[in-house]
């Protein structure tokens, strides 16, 4: 269940990211890594990280566990009716505090991330000039 919640929250932070990959990169690297880096930021996303991530826990999850049941050949009547991540994972009910700690110190590392790819473009634009120059002397089609 951690890796889901995980993946929300890092679709969450960089749904964004496309929108700003329009215009530089660079200065898009760099304002998604100052963002990130931001301590009010930080603390807005883990609260409310945390209080969806509690909302998730008490999703109903039978018609979905009926459904795959069903699809397995088991009886979908056998699924407890009032069945929630909660009560499905007796840890689940420790996801939201470990959201809520652990978010900023993954935000930072992301805004380390960002930072280290926006210092590293001029270097990788020109690793792709090389690379252009070198197929075009060796004569190999685009």
């Amino acid at each position: 269940m951690r890796p889901i919640i995980a993946g929300i929250v890092l679709a969450a932070l960089f749904a964004p990211l496309p929108l700003a990959a329009q215009d530089d990169p660079e200065a898009a690297a760099a304002r998604t890594a100052e963002a990130l880096r931001d301590p009010v930021l930080q603390q807005q996303m883990a609260d409310g990280m945390a209080a969806a991530s509690e909302a998730l826990l008490d999703l109903p999850l039978a018609p979905l566990a009926r459904a795959v049941a069903e699809a397995a050949g088991e009886d979908p009547r056998a699924v407890d009716p009032d069945l929630t991540l909660r009560r499905a994972s007796p840890e689940a009910r420790d996801v939201p505090a470990e959201i809520h700690d652990k978010l900023p110190r993954a935000m930072g590392a992301m805004a380390g991330m960002a930072g280290g790819f926006s210092a590293m473009m001029p270097a990788l634009r020109e690793m792709a000039e090389r690379m252009r120059d070198a197929v075009e002397q060796a004569g190999l089609p685009d």
